[in-house]
């Protein structure tokens, strides 16, 4: 027995009508569950805070710290060039966009001062002081860190704190001039000469030609003489008044004999009047 199988004809317009409407009941139930799909992976995708902020303006956290330490490379050779506006202006921009980097608020001081705005520079200085505390809790060996630091302080004249930082950064790098340099300059600025002395003629060792350096050791040098020719002083007065105040204390006992003897000496010839007077 034959089974026919009805073949479907070009001629008859029935079937691809009800094929059509099919494929298309598909697409559409496809298409429901893959936007479904999506809205589920959105509520469950957790949102990122940080990355959100950090995009402002089209520039990423990463691309302005990148962009802060490319301003401050620039700002140090136009300081060094003498160059101290622009110098103000590419640290100024680079402390912006990274508040993070501590050599940028330090050095803006620096151009600060050069430019004689004392005021701006003092702020800057102390900002830096506040940025480098945060890092070295991280990083205390970081020998820069300490250095840039001791220099903030020189710069807002607190020259004690200044040599605790110049001491340790000559501790964890004892092959740098300037560090030893700047250390006695500061010992300079407290008087404290002879650790002076020591400091200038370290820098010195290691860098022969320091002109600086022999400016520093010079003066310093001179420094140890004022205080031993004002140690000297001060015991040669001192010995001059203990002296006065012995022959103070000789003449007065001189003068009390004197005056003891001559005493008895009337009351002698008081006695001798009474006898000789007839009753």
């Amino acid at each position: 027995m034959r089974i026919q199988v009805d073949q479907w004809s070009p001629k008859d317009g029935r079937r691809p009508s009800i094929m059509m409407k099919a494929s298309l009941l598909i697409s559409l139930i496809v298409i429901v569950f893959i936007v479904l799909g999506q809205g589920a992976c959105k509520r469950k995708q957790p949102v990122n805070v940080n990355t959100s902020a950090a995009v402002e303006g089209g520039h990423t956290a990463e691309q302005d710290q990148t962009q802060a330490r490319a301003l401050l490379e620039e700002g140090k050779e136009l300081y060094r060039t003498d160059q101290d506006e622009k110098a103000v202006e590419a640290f100024a921009e680079a402390s912006k966009l990274d508040p993070d980097l501590a050599e940028a608020h330090f050095r803006l001081g620096l151009a600060f001062d050069a430019v004689g705005k004392e005021q701006e520079a003092e702020a800057a200085y102390k900002k830096a002081i506040e940025v480098y505390k945060k890092h070295l809790d991280d990083e205390s060996k970081n020998a820069e860190a300490h250095y840039n630091m001791g220099q903030a302080y020189a710069g807002l004249h607190l020259y004690t704190e200044a040599v605790k930082q110049y001491r340790q950064a000559t501790k964890l790098k004892d092959d740098d001039a300037d560090m030893f340099y700047d250390l006695g300059t500061a010992l300079t600025k407290l008087a404290q000469y002879d650790e002076a002395v020591a400091a200038f003629s370290k820098s010195l060792e290691i860098d022969p030609e320091n002109y600086r350096a022999e400016d520093g050791l010079e003066e310093a040098r001179e420094g140890v003489q004022r205080i031993k020719a004002g140690k000297k002083h001060q015991e040669d007065l001192l010995k001059k008044q203990q002296k006065e105040e012995n022959q103070n204390a000789n003449g007065d006992l001189g003068q009390s004999n004197s005056s003891s003897g001559s005493s008895k000496s009337n009351s002698n010839s008081k006695s001798n009047l009474n006898r000789n007077r007839k009753p």
